[in-house]
Formats: C-alpha cells, sequence, structure tokens
C-alpha cells in the first residue's frame, strides 16, 4: 500500500508541474504577443507620423513655390506699375445711378435750341456753367457758379472712364473755362459762344475740342 500511496503522489506531483509549465508557456506566448501587437502599433504610428510630415513637406515647398513665384513676378514691375495696381484695387470706378443720370440728360436735352446768354442760369438761355449749374439744380445738386470751381468739386474722372452726365472741362481761352455734360460715344451738350452757338451738342474727339479738353468731374 505504501508503494502505491508513493506512485500515486509521485504521478500527482509530475501532473502539477506539466499544468504549471503549461500555464507559464501560455503567459510567455501572451507576453510575447502583446510585445509584438505593441511593436506593430508602435510601427504603424511611426509610418503615419512619417507620411504626415512628408505630406506637410510637399505642401510647404508647394506654398514656397507659388510665393516664389508671386515675388518674382512683384519684383519684375516697375514701382509705379505696382502703384497703379495698388490704387485700381483700393478705389473702384464709381457708377452713376442710371435714372437718376437718364434724367438729368433728359432735362438737359431739353434746352437744346436757348440762346447762349453771358452771366445767365437760365432758363431762357445760358452760359456755359450757367447752363450745367440750371441742370444740375433741377436734380436737387448745387454745383458752384463758374467752370473752373465745377472743375475742383465731385469726383474726379479719367477720360477713358466717362459716363453720362459727367462734367467735362477745356481750356478755351486760357485755363478751364468751358464746360458742359457728357452724353455717351463722345458727344456731349453744353452752351456754346461761338457762332451759332447757344445750348448745342459737340464732341470731345473732334479737331477743336479733342486739343483743348483738360479732365472731368461726376457729380453723380
Amino acid at each position: 500500500m505504501v508503494g502505491a500511496g508513493s506512485a500515486f503522489a509521485e504521478k500527482e506531483t509530475t501532473v502539477s508541474s506539466d499544468i504549471i509549465f503549461a500555464q507559464e508557456q501560455i503567459a510567455t506566448e501572451t507576453v510575447g504577443t502583446a510585445q509584438s501587437q505593441e511593436n506593430n502599433q508602435e510601427t504603424d504610428s511611426q509610418q503615419v507620423e512619417v507620411a504626415k510630415t512628408e505630406v506637410k513637406n510637399d505642401e510647404i515647398k508647394t506654398i514656397d513655390a507659388d510665393k516664389i513665384d508671386e515675388l518674382l513676378e512683384i519684383n519684375d514691375k516697375t514701382p509705379v506699375e505696382v502703384e497703379k495696381e495698388e490704387v485700381a484695387k483700393a478705389a473702384p470706378v464709381i457708377t452713376a445711378d442710371a435714372s437718376k443720370v437718364d434724367k438729368l440728360i433728359s432735362i438737359a436735352k431739353a434746352q437744346l435750341g436757348k440762346p447762349y446768354v453771358y452771366g445767365s442760369t437760365g432758363p431762357k438761355g445760358f452760359d456755359c456753367s450757367g447752363f450745367t449749374t440750371y441742370v444740375f439744380r433741377q436734380m436737387g445738386i448745387s454745383l458752384p457758379r463758374v467752370a473752373s470751381s465745377q472743375a475742383y468739386g465731385g469726383t474726379r474722372v479719367n477720360k477713358a472712364d466717362l459716363q453720362k452726365g459727367d462734367l467735362v472741362f477745356f481750356n478755351t481761352y486760357g485755363g478751364i473755362s468751358h464746360v458742359g455734360i457728357y452724353i455717351e460715344n463722345g458727344t456731349f451738350i453744353h452752351a456754346s459762344s461761338y457762332s451759332g452757338g447757344g445750348v448745342k451738342t459737340d464732341n470731345i474727339n473732334s479737331k477743336y475740342y479733342a486739343t483743348r479738353y483738360i479732365t472731368a468731374a461726376r457729380y453723380l
């Protein structure tokens, strides 16, 4: 019986050892798997960071290239060209109210044929600045009485940007001495003092007025 008991105890010890060994193996494999997964995750994270860095570098290169091109383009321009561009951006062309302009031109054309009368502001006759003063007064706009003063009021307009209703000024006998109202396509209406004059239309590009044109102003 003693021998049988010893054999049983020995067998139980062997089984216990096998169980412990198996548990250790499982634990080792579990740790190894966890470490492997951790290493894989770390590798994946590193690869993602590398990819992000490469994309960011590409973006920086693109931005730098665009900026360099822009700087080179600006550098090729003269200071005057740059200044003109800045002025154009800061001061867009002002467009007059179409309905008001049409009414103004209609009032002006209604005076066609009336005589030139020096010093008169109408309504039966006009001198040049008296005519413009009268027409604008019908629109509720008060102009300075003489042409030279009218030229320095309102908004200065380049010849290429003329619109209906703008005042156009000429040097007919020393400085700004004549004014009319621009209609369109080079035509303007004014009170002329020349023979056969009075309120009539002429063209700013005609031989006489083209060489005497000075400036323009916008009041609408």
